[in-house]
């Protein structure tokens, strides 16, 4: 491999290149970047970085043929890089939402907004809840739990009258009693992973209505391996009236953006 594209991220460090004109992917995380350098020295010794995102400068003195670049460029050309090779891309303009450590909301090459709701909030309050901080196994204990035991439902305020709005809705995220003994760290968990979905989704539906779009293309390691995630965002498709593209590989995208910026 003559270069490798790497998006040093707060939570994750993504790899892309290229191997028999296959695209290739790894992952590590951030915190065992001297895991990344060894696999460097080691496999690739000869190949040159292009690094993007808010860690490449702790691989700077360990390649002498290393650029770095801006990330949300990279994160960009990244995306419509693979909507194209997964023949996703939308037919008019899309918003795009990458979910990391944090979330950003990007249209055309800018960025527009973002919120610290994202994988790092679900790490950080999840290790609070479940005693680990480890990603993936927060993610498999929240599969397990039912949020409607953590959360205040819309249904639970009118059991005895007509609700006004979808009575599956949340009313108050973690609003039921949490010290109550049938409510367990997977429900928690869950509603955890509720709140983040919604808020995510809340803000996307506003800014691509502020757009006139009602494209919304989610990409982000925080969606890496969490299907309940993704089922929190989709469920509200066809309620706020958009229409949604997961995308395969969008967790690289933005070391696949550095690995081919600029081609």
């Amino acid at each position: 491999m003559n270069r490798i594209g790497i998006d040093a991220g707060g939570s994750l460090t993504k790899i892309a290149y290229e191997e028999n004109k296959r695209l290739r992917l790894k992952t590590y995380p951030s915190n065992q970047i001297d895991k990344v350098i060894q696999w460097l020295k080691t496999l690739a010794p000869e190949a040159s970085l292009q690094v993007t995102g808010g860690r490449a400068e702790a691989l700077k003195d360990n390649s002498a043929t290393i650029s770095i670049f801006k990330e949300f460029e990279c994160v960009i050309e990244g995306t419509k890089y693979l909507l194209m090779t997964e023949n996703k891309l939308p037919e008019t303009d899309y918003l795009l939402v990458n979910i990391g450590t944090g979330t950003s909301f990007f249209h055309k090459k800018e960025r527009l907004s973002g919120t610290g709701v994202g994988g790092g909030l679900f790490t950080g309050l999840g290790a609070i809840i479940a005693n680990t901080p480890n990603y993936h196994t927060l993610v498999d204990l929240a599969s397990k739990g039912d949020r409607a035991k953590s959360d205040l439902m819309v249904s639970d305020i009118y059991q005895y009258n007509h609700s006004p709005i979808e009575a599956s809705l949340t009313a108050a995220n973690f609003g039921k009693d949490q010290l109550h003994p049938s409510v367990s760290t997977e429900d928690q968990l869950a509603a955890l992973t509720q709140l983040i979905g919604e808020t995510i989704v809340l803000l996307a539906s506003a800014a691509a209505k502020s757009l006139g779009t009602k494209e919304i293309v989610m990409i982000g390691g925080a969606l890496t391996g969490n299907p309940l995630l993704k089922q929190v965002i989709a469920s509200f498709e066809s309620m706020l009236d958009y229409n949604l593209t997961f995308l395969e590989k969008g967790s690289h995208a933005g070391a696949i953006g550095a690995l081919y910026y600029g081609e």
